[in-house]
């Protein structure tokens, strides 16, 4: 169940920091912090704030899909097991 959970947060997590996203998303935290230190950072380096988040995306879209994987390849694995199991049952 927790892998099935991490590998959703991950696609999450991707989704809202992918490219198509981060011109929307920015802005309004740039607005939502105005006035602070952190909005004046952030529109000083905004270029490095849009690579970091394409970044952010793409790592953990492949997190995503390695936990997603890690999942199928246990039950493939418990799976061989029990045909193995089954197999060496009927020989006997």
């Amino acid at each position: 169940m927790w892998k099935k959970i991490r590998s959703a947060v991950m696609f999450g997590i991707a989704c809202i920091a992918s490219p198509c996203c981060t011109p929307i998303i920015i802005p309004i935290a740039i607005v939502l912090l105005a006035g602070t230190p952190i909005a004046a950072w952030l529109s000083a380096y905004i270029g490095w704030v849009y690579g970091g988040l394409t970044l952010l995306s793409i790592v953990s879209l492949v997190l995503g899909f390695r936990w997603l994987g890690q999942k199928n390849e246990t039950r493939r694995k418990t799976s061989v097991q029990s045909m193995n199991k089954i197999r060496a049952s009927e020989e006997i």
